[in-house]
């Protein structure tokens, strides 16, 4: 193996496998990246074995071959290397030698022939959709799903498609996030896809303008471009019938600006303690008070201006939850909904559109 490539595409390349690559693994060579070199283009491959990512890049190839080498110390290397041509030849042993201008790397490597094969999917049927509409739409959801590995089947975000919109649903039993619109991926089935594997797809995303093409088979999602492949293994097992605590009818509704409650909210958590993050909501007439009490600092209290004629109310809310809620809403006005004791605060946009997110309220 060697060849030449400019460093900025290759350090590209590499920063999109590292974050794959660096979780800790029974699997050293999972650790790696694989430089597969021929027809005068770089493949470098990354995979967990559950999230797996092909990039092409254009090189001088002078020798076709291909090897493993640890990805974060390479990305590591070309990351403090200056613009310009960069040598990759494969030595003895597994290793590679990396020269750029005056400075010259050994790195050693591993067997190719050990990394875990590339599964093609080349049956997949997939379908074209704006790369900005499915990175938008992971955003406002992908906050509010599990953490939990003991509840697997919360730890991604559903995607199910109803009357051709494709919606987005994430939860965590404290909170929900959901999002719909028109992207035309045709769903089958509903699917959900891991947290993890949505993170690596929305770095890939951000870097892109236009369309991407994504496809479904049983086990996996497959998203490509020309120049990349990722496919992530989705999770089995049956997403809860989220419906159930999402209220119907018409609540109370209370109006407010979105960046004030936003800042009230920081404020008055400041003095949750770490056992307690709740936060005491009061609304009365035209007015919302936020308060919190933490045993050993003392106690916070602020009031903002809502649009409310209703009866007064108390709840108390986790202010996390509150203020990541309050952080994914785009809009400067929003309109909050609360039904009765015990029922989630539904968040959405005002004028409403395809999005709302709700947060379970705290035992009094």
């Amino acid at each position: 193996m060697h060849f030449e490539i400019e460093h900025d595409a290759f350090l590209e390349g590499l920063s999109k496998t590292v974050p794959i690559t660096e979780k800790r693994t029974t699997l050293p060579i999972l650790s790696h990246v694989l430089l597969d070199v021929r027809d005068s283009k770089l493949v470098l491959i990354a995979t967990d074995l559950e999230v797996g990512l092909k990039i092409i890049y254009d090189c001088t190839v002078k020798e076709e071959g291909s090897l493993t080498v640890p990805s974060k110390k390479i990305y590591e290397i070309i990351r403090e290397l200056r613009s310009g041509p960069i040598t990759v030849e494969g030595i003895e042993n597994s290793r590679i030698k990396i020269i750029a201008g005056q400075s010259t790397f050994e790195l050693a490597g591993l067997d190719a022939a050990d990394y875990p094969a590339w599964a093609a999917f080349e049956n997949v049927n997939l379908a074209p959709i704006q790369a900005a509409d499915l990175l938008y739409m992971i955003d406002k959801t992908l906050f509010a799903s599990s953490n939990d590995e003991s509840r697997y089947n919360l730890n991604g975000v559903l995607f199910e498609e109803e009357d051709g919109h494709t919606r987005l649903v994430a939860t965590d039993g404290h909170r929900l996030a959901s999002i719909s619109r028109i992207l035309g991926m045709a769903l089958q089935s509903r699917l959900v896809v891991p947290k993890k594997g949505l993170l690596e797809l929305r770095r890939i995303l951000e870097g892109i303008k236009g369309e991407v093409s994504i496809g479904f088979e049983q086990k996996n999602i497959v998203i490509q471009t020309d120049r990349f492949v990722m496919t992530v293994r989705l999770i089995e097992g049956e997403y809860p019938d989220y419906r159930k605590v999402i209220p119907s009818g018409t609540g109370r509704l209370i109006k407010t600006d979105r960046a004030q409650l936003l800042q009230t909210a920081k404020r008055v958590a400041i003095l949750t303690s770490e056992r307690n993050k709740g936060v005491n909501v009061t609304v009365t007439s035209n007015l919302m008070e936020l308060t919190a009490t933490h045993p050993e600092l003392g106690t916070a209290r602020d009031v903002i201006d809502v649009d409310y004629s209703g009866e007064e109310f108390t709840l108390i809310i986790n202010a996390a939850y509150l203020i990541e809620a309050l952080n994914v809403v785009d809009s400067d006005a929003i309109t909050l909904e609360y039904h009765r004791d015990g029922a989630p605060i539904v968040i959405r946009p005002d004028p409403a559109k395809d999005y709302f997110n709700l947060v379970m309220p705290m035992r009094k």
